[in-house]
């Protein structure tokens, strides 16, 4: 990753701060010199312009009182020698504070008054205040405050300046994300083809050298779980390929011995082989279907449950007559169809009638439930054998796991990871776990009743 000239995150920030400082001060300057200007031109007046001007007219006013010749922003009030108004041009509400204010002595910090006797006994008292005014008299009524409407702008311009450069910041940072959320979509779908972009910003380049690393070591462990899954499919493969040879060589005896006619007992006998032989045919037919990821290996179809029962108990006997272990089934579902797969849950089924019988003792028995559970029906397999390890319960679905290290009974370990596959592809849950009432094991799995 070639990594060009960069900035740290506070640098970029002191960068945009100073940036924003500067055009503040700037701002503040011109404000000044346009507010001298204005003062200089006499586009606005200073505060103290109005006492100034109202000093020059008093000798006028003792004469004769012209209304005209006041500062636009004076008010005045005339009261003749018993203290009554004469005239005035406040409005009665200004009119009693003004009483109020000059009875009292308190007063607004900005209202100031200029009292001119005049000859003919009557006072003039005028209003007016120490604040910048403008000059023409329609500006004057529009912005009756020039400087409170300036420093208002002022806040208003410095507050969008501050906002832009937020906008500014937040858009350079998002910029220098790009790659690395780009980076992170990529590794997100496992597309590791791709090179990684640096960025301005020195802390977004060392993630994304994490990221780098993070790929390279993502990328290898792909590889090795690919290498893995093929391993896998040549050992499943090869397995079921071995069994196929002795499998063809017991149904080819199997068929002869009945045709020779054997005593009725042989021919029950050997009629289980056969049955039991076509099962392992199913069985193996099944499992490549599910090595090579075939999408017609799943064929859902409403069976009715009793019929499936009396099915899955003609070929479960024969695997516990060999050991005398008795099979006790019963049925409290209370409905009388499934949607299922009905040689995909039977092989599963049987998987875990096989494991039963096989850590079962001689003579032991198999409790198989078929239970209600309001919206699913649950399948129970509970036997007397010796249960599962710790690492069984943790491991006992994964392909290939064994408690038998050195496999003396030929057992692959490939029996709960297809019956955990089977309940899957139903949208079931797979339960194992050792019984608490006595010792052995207790296997169960769900499935929706619709």
């Amino acid at each position: 990753m070639e990594i060009k000239r960069t900035i740290s995150v506070f640098g970029l920030f002191l960068e945009h701060l100073v940036g924003f400082s500067a055009a503040v001060l700037m701002i503040i300057i011109a404000a000044i010199i346009a507010g001298s200007i204005a003062f200089q031109s006499g586009f606005l007046l200073q505060a103290n312009a109005t006492e100034l001007k109202l000093n020059q007219l008093e000798e006028t006013i003792r004469t004769r009182f012209d209304k005209e010749v006041l500062p636009v922003h004076c008010q005045y009030i005339i009261i003749d020698s018993s203290g009554s108004v004469i005239e005035s041009d406040m409005s009665d509400q200004e009119l009693a504070k003004t009483k109020a204010a000059l009875s009292t002595g308190q007063k607004a910090y900005y209202d100031f008054y200029k009292e001119i006797a005049q000859d003919n006994g009557n006072i003039v008292l005028i209003k007016y205040d120490m604040l910048a005014h403008f000059s023409n008299p329609l500006l004057h009524e529009v912005i009756p405050n020039p400087e409170l409407f300036f420093i208002v702008l002022l806040l208003i311009v410095i507050i969008l300046l501050a906002i832009m450069t937020a906008l500014k910041f937040s858009r350079k940072l998002a910029k220098n994300l790009v790659p690395i959320n780009l980076a992170t979509e990529k590794i997100k779908a496992q597309d590791l083809d791709f090179d990684i972009r640096p960025t301005e910003i020195t802390e977004f380049n060392a993630s994304l050298d994490t990221i780098d690393k993070l790929k390279a070591a993502l990328a290898d462990s792909l590889h090795s779980q690919w290498h893995e899954e093929e391993q896998r499919k040549l050992q499943l493969s090869a397995l079921a390929h071995d069994i196929k040879t002795p499998l063809t060589i017991i149904k080819g005896n199997t068929e002869l011995l009945l045709e020779e006619g054997p005593t009725e007992a042989n021919k029950e006998l050997l009629t289980y082989i056969l049955s039991g032989s076509n099962s392992i045919e199913k069985y193996l037919e099944l499992l490549m279907g599910v090595v090579i990821h075939e999408p017609q290996l799943f064929n859902r179809e409403v069976v009715q449950l009793k019929d499936f029962i009396d099915d899955l108990t003609t070929e479960i006997l024969p695997l516990c007559k060999r050991k005398q272990i008795e099979i006790n089934i019963q049925n409290e579902a209370k409905c009388d169809y499934l949607s299922i797969d009905r040689e995909l849950i039977k092989r599963a089924i049987i998987n875990l009638i096989d494991n039963a019988v096989r850590h079962s003792p001689p003579g032991s028995a198999i409790d198989i439930m078929i239970l209600d559970r309001e919206s699913h029906v649950v399948f129970e397999i509970k036997d007397g054998g010796t249960g599962f390890s710790e690492e069984g319960l943790k491991r006992a679905a994964q392909e290939f796991f064994t408690e038998d290290a050195s496999r003396k009974n030929q057992h692959y370990g490939l029996g709960l990871s297809f019956v955990k596959k089977v309940v899957e592809m139903h949208d079931g849950t797979l339960k194992i776990e050792n019984r608490s009432d006595e010792q052995g094991a207790r296997v169960s799995f769900s499935l929706d009743k619709s």
